[in-house]
């Protein structure tokens, strides 16, 4: 796949760029709520304030690439969790990445049936039960059992 430089960033200058903040800080606070964490709890383990973190989730202030990763690893998600469903939400930023359909559709493959998954209100409660669990072996048994009766890895 070529990428056509200049017009990339022509069609980035030509869109609402803050589009694509305002994604990555709803998918920071979804995961953020998942964990059950506060904004003050996610703002100290990064090392900023708790507005910093609220301006992040509202996409008031874009997220640098070195603190976006430093909040995956608090966050315990991989970095493509931030723009996870982005062609969905977003095609016109995607489009003007010159993407095509094909392309995106080998990308996201996997990940729907993921995102479709994510956003039931029983799988958030059993991620959110799962994780009160204080005792590491007690979360691991639970994980055997699901495993073993999905047949899964």
């Amino acid at each position: 796949m070529k990428f056509d430089n200049e017009k990339i960033e022509k069609d980035l200058n030509e869109l609402d760029i803050n589009l694509l903040d305002a994604y990555v800080g709803k998918r920071l606070k979804l995961r953020r709520v998942m964990l059950r964490m506060s904004q003050d709890e996610l703002a100290s383990m990064i090392g900023v304030t708790f507005q910093q973190v609220q301006k992040y989730e509202n996409g008031v202030n874009r997220i640098s690439a070195s603190r976006l990763f430093i909040i995956a690893k608090v966050l315990q998600v991989d970095v493509g969790f931030f723009f996870f469903g982005l062609e969905k939400e977003l095609p016109d930023v995607v489009k003007s990445l010159g993407l095509d359909q094909e392309t995106l559709d080998k990308v996201c493959e996997d990940e729907t049936q993921f995102e479709d998954v994510m956003n039931n209100t029983e799988t958030l409660r059993l991620v959110n039960a799962y994780w009160r669990l204080a005792d590491p072996e007690k979360r691991q048994k639970i994980l055997d059992f699901i495993v073993s009766m999905t047949g899964s890895i």
